[in-house]
């Protein structure tokens, strides 16, 4: 731990979170792996992991909808939802879906 840290705190074998500003002892923390200066609690580690998720998920739906709407495009273009043995489930697969 370095003089600055210490300082910072003010209590020996005490760091603060990088990301709450929270005081935690030096044991209570993770330590990144190519910056071992930065030190995280776990309550935030937490956080950031869900945030983490939550942005991949957002990622995976966007690509999830591009690729329904580039199916939806060519069945339209390809006026399927016209036939009359698939048609009807091709609408109703439209209306019930989220997008």
């Amino acid at each position: 731990m370095s003089d600055e840290t210490q300082t910072a705190t003010g209590q020996p074998g005490e760091s603060l979170c990088w990301c709450c500003g929270g005081t935690r002892s030096e044991n209570a923390l993770v330590r990144l792996g190519s910056h071992p200066e930065v030190g995280i609690c776990l309550d935030c580690v937490h956080f950031l992991r869900r945030r983490a998720l939550d942005h991949r998920a957002t990622i995976m739906r966007r690509r999830l909808r591009d690729v329904a709407e580039s199916i939806r495009g060519e069945v339209m273009r390809r006026e399927l939802h016209q036939r009359p043995v698939i048609g009807p489930g091709l609408r109703w697969l439209n209306r019930h879906l989220p997008w």
